[in-house]
């Protein structure tokens, strides 16, 4: 179980992880993965977490352990974070899930002026968004396209083929980041799917397209 977002739920959602349940089926093949990247944003430390009870996958990675140990200060630095509960319950996680619930509405919110739908969600730190409509042609070649035009805007979005995704046109979407920068990236692309749609309308291509161009900061 990779439950590296458990503390990333935002909105009305729970979560129940696997360690909280009174038993699984098979304790011998259930094993818990999780890491600091996500829910504290330490992407950077490189730290993470594997709880099990299978004795041969613990000597495995035992001995792989001796390449890859978490050094001591870092151990000591982060043992003294998260024993603070009293902070991370009451501030910590409480306002790092209202920014996300915030950051998503905005974003959403902006890609649906644009036309383009999201997967539903309440958990992570990203979105799945359907640019298909905005694609050249329907290969993965005009994906590819589209994210090198994005990029020279100064949009970094990742395309779903990065993810093994089997369905052409899907990209991904971070929005844990500020408020302003959620508004930055909504308004190049309103501007950049703006300029597409005019050029389909001149080429007769589209019809009854609603589309609203407002953008401010």
């Amino acid at each position: 179980m990779d439950e590296i977002y458990m503390l990333s739920v935002y909105g009305d959602a729970t979560f129940t992880s696997v360690l909280s349940l009174d038993c699984v089926p098979d304790p011998e093949r259930t094993h818990f993965m999780w890491g600091f990247s996500k829910d504290f944003g330490m992407s950077g430390i490189r730290v993470g977490v594997l709880y099990t009870r299978n004795h041969e996958i613990q000597k495995a990675v035992n001995q792989l352990a001796v390449f890859h140990g978490c050094p001591g200060p870092v151990q000591h630095v982060l043992s003294q974070f998260i024993s603070d509960r009293d902070w991370l319950d009451n501030v910590f996680f409480p306002t790092n899930k209202k920014r996300l619930k915030e950051a998503q509405n905005i974003l959403v919110d902006g890609l649906a002026d644009v036309g383009i739908p999201v997967l539903k969600s309440s958990g992570g730190l990203y979105v799945w968004a359907d640019f298909r409509k905005f694609l050249k042609s329907q290969t993965f070649e005009a994906e590819l396209e589209l994210w090198q035009k994005l990029l020279e805007e100064k949009l970094l979005i990742s395309p779903g083929k990065a993810f093994y995704c089997y369905e052409l046109g899907w990209f991904r979407l971070v929005f844990s980041d500020s408020v302003d920068k959620i508004y930055l990236c909504k308004c190049v692309l309103l501007l950049m799917c703006h300029e597409v749609v005019c050029k389909f309308f001149r080429k007769g291509n589209i019809t009854n397209h609603k589309f609203r161009s407002d953008c401010s900061l």
